[in-house]
């Protein structure tokens, strides 16, 4: 026990000096305050698979994911798309099962089917579009089929924001939300290029809103805020990344500011919620054309910290837009009770006792 300790205390002391060296190096961060007057209307959309809680997760032993889709707006419920996401068939059989579904999607779904011509796909299983390994796993088709959905949902509600401010121009900013980053999660570079156009085109800005970033989480990242004062500021903040800076000191954080063709846009550091001493930050996806004009960043940014409160669920300082959407397709008890006692009076017995043999 006394070498693990005396070992474990070189070890962290080691550590210790070296992640405080390493944040010495990265110099002051220029930290601008969240206080300029803004007027948005922000909204936010989601998409995301209930499939594991329906029926014991029966739905998900049989392969079959339940994407539920919606947007913040008040009148907007949820859409739902079951999908048979690991069908057990020869491979050939396989395919065709998926590729039918996804052409049904498309064919069936305006939202969808508008998001597929914007982006100039001919169909959404080509390989240039939808990767291989949709094929091999559950979770890469999941994934790409939630991806689909919610950027299909996000184009759709920028076309409305865009409209109702032409038809009301009373000085609102529309302003759209996403629950992550600002990429086609798992895609290539083609894949962003043709997002950054069809959202500049549209001309309603979007932000990716990050929770979990290894970045916010990076200790150096921590250091460097703590000892600059940042936490201490009251009011919201937000820290602007130079990336040149932390390129010349050899990090490697391309795909934080989209040098690697993923994505779009570039992290800034945010903390909405206005309690001094609070390190409830955020990794804010700024796409890369509204990067220039700063000071109209810091608007939109301010306007989010003003509907963002000190105890926000699931994190203080949550935007409220994305905070609602998620209360929207969250699968309460009262709704899981709803959703299956539909499903089973239209199954038909043989379907029924299908799902209870696989442990419902």
């Amino acid at each position: 026990m006394s070498d693990f300790t005396q070992q474990g205390t070189k070890v962290i002391q080691d550590a210790v000096k070296r992640l405080q060296e390493a944040a010495d190096k990265l110099g002051p961060p220029q930290i601008d305050f969240l206080n300029r007057r803004s007027a948005l209307n922000m909204c936010a959309a989601v998409a995301v698979d209930a499939g594991q809680t329906l029926f014991g997760g029966s739905l998900r032993d049989a392969g079959i994911a339940v994407f539920q889709v919606a947007s913040s707006q008040e009148d907007d419920e949820p859409r739902i798309y079951p999908f048979w996401v690991s069908p057990s068939l020869p491979e050939l059989e396989k395919r065709k099962a998926v590729q039918e579904r996804l052409d049904e999607i498309v064919s069936t779904d305006e939202i969808v089917r508008d998001f597929v011509t914007a982006m100039h796909w001919n169909r959404v299983y080509d390989k240039d579009v939808m990767p291989p390994s949709c094929y091999q796993t559950a979770a890469a088709l999941c994934n790409f089929v939630r991806e689909l959905l919610e950027w299909a949902t996000l184009y759709k509600l920028a076309q409305n924001l865009q409209n109702a401010t032409r038809i009301v121009d009373v000085g609102i900013q529309p302003v759209l939300l996403r629950d992550g980053t600002l990429r086609f999660d798992s895609m290539g570079e083609d894949h962003a290029r043709r997002l950054r156009e069809l959202f500049k085109s549209v001309d309603v800005p979007i932000l990716g809103v990050t929770k979990q970033s290894a970045l916010v989480r990076s200790a150096i990242i921590r250091l460097w805020l703590a000892q600059h004062n940042f936490y201490r500021c009251e009011g919201g903040v937000v820290v602007k990344l130079d990336f040149e800076d932390f390129k010349n000191l050899g990090w490697q954080l391309d795909r934080y500011f989209g040098e690697d063709g993923m994505r779009f846009g570039n992290y800034v550091l945010a903390r909405f919620d206005r309690m001094p001493g609070s390190r409830n930050i955020f990794a804010v996806d700024v796409p890369d054309y509204m990067m220039p004009d700063w000071d109209n960043v810091l608007v939109i940014l301010s306007g989010v910290g003003e509907h963002a409160t000190a105890t926000a669920y699931p994190t203080p300082g949550y935007p409220v837009a994305l905070r609602k959407v998620h209360e929207k397709v969250a699968l309460t008890p009262d709704r899981v009770r709803l959703l299956e006692n539909t499903v089973r009076r239209s199954l038909g017995e043989e379907a029924y006792s299908m799902l209870k043999l696989l442990g419902m």
